[in-house]
């Protein structure tokens, strides 16, 4: 489907839901049949500046591989896509996304889930098996570990600031392509143009790029530098260890170390591994080996929990 017009529909499809006394609106577009009490909903929660086009050629994709109709929730964060802003910076943080996950369960009566997070959202969910274990059936984990890349994360912070200074069309559109040429080497301008589309539109009027995100997300990132070690967060990780859980890591990727993630394996040997070859960050989900061997998890690991 053409970007501009699964954008669109994302936007008259989403709803809002109120979390903290409505001080927060979350976004969130559900498919498939959550009246179904043979399928656990999956919960699809993107990268850190990401949003729920992320997810859309899964969703799309699904049933292809497994039942029909099988329920999706797809989510956007505060401060990402249709979500509401935050009131301060501060408001931005992965327990703080934790509990909004928490109030959207409960909003719309989930009570455990099979989850799929990208990066960050993966963290949102180790903290949320931290915070609220009973509402994870199942996980997911795709580029995201016990300990993120600080070299990473200044990247995406550099890339980012980068393309806010550019003011001509032609020269923004080139930048994001090369930008997302390092995770993608193999896709042509059209892909990258798509892919590049869900996070950043052109504004014509202002003459900018205009992010679908609140830039105030990348002022939690200006403390980093490339030699930092950051803080390891193996509680949190080990908050999953009675679930079943597939980790994914995209073979670009400068989120997640190899190291890192071997040792996430070898601490959960149980755990389901599956590298995605020539991509980075946000993995596409769009091939059938990927997309059969999630399919085969989530379908095994709902037969779990629904036996529990």
């Amino acid at each position: 489907m053409d970007l501009a017009l699964s954008v669109r529909q994302e936007r008259t499809t989403a709803r809002l839901i109120s979390v903290r006394s409505g001080a927060r609106q979350i976004a969130v577009r559900l498919c498939g049949d959550f009246d179904d009490a043979l399928k656990v909903p999956i919960i699809c929660i993107s990268g850190y500046q990401r949003n729920m086009s992320d997810f859309f050629a899964f969703a799309d994709k699904f049933s292809e591989f497994s039942e029909k109709n099988w329920p999706i929730l797809r989510v956007d964060l505060l401060g990402r896509g249709l979500a509401s802003h935050a009131l301060k910076t501060e408001d931005y943080s992965t327990l703080d996304d934790a509990s909004d996950m928490v109030e959207m369960c409960r909003a719309l009566g989930i009570h455990k889930a099979i989850w799929f997070g990208q990066s960050h959202g993966g963290q949102v969910i180790m903290a949320l098996g931290a915070k609220v274990p009973t509402l994870i059936g199942a996980a997911i984990l795709c580029d995201t570990g016990a300990l993120i890349s600080a070299q990473g994360l200044v990247r995406l912070r550099n890339n980012l600031k980068f393309l806010a200074k550019v003011r001509k069309q032609e020269d923004a559109m080139q930048a994001i392509r090369q930008i997302l040429s390092a995770d993608y080497p193999s896709l042509g301008t059209g892909k990258l143009d798509s892919i590049g589309g869900r996070t950043h539109q052109w504004n014509k009027r202002r003459k900018h790029l205009e992010p679908q995100f609140d830039w105030r997300l990348l002022e939690r990132l200006d403390a980093f530098d490339n030699d930092d070690v950051l803080n390891s967060n193996w509680e949190m990780f080990d908050s999953l260890n009675q679930v079943p859980l597939l980790m994914m890591r995209t073979q670009n990727t400068d989120l997640l170390r190899a190291d890192v993630y071997q040792r996430m394996l070898t601490r959960r040997p149980d755990a389901i591994s599956l590298e995605i070859v020539g991509e980075g960050s946000p993995a596409l989900l769009e091939n059938a080996e990927e997309m059969g061997a999630i399919a085969e998890f989530i379908m095994h690991s709902n037969k779990g929990i629904i036996k529990a």
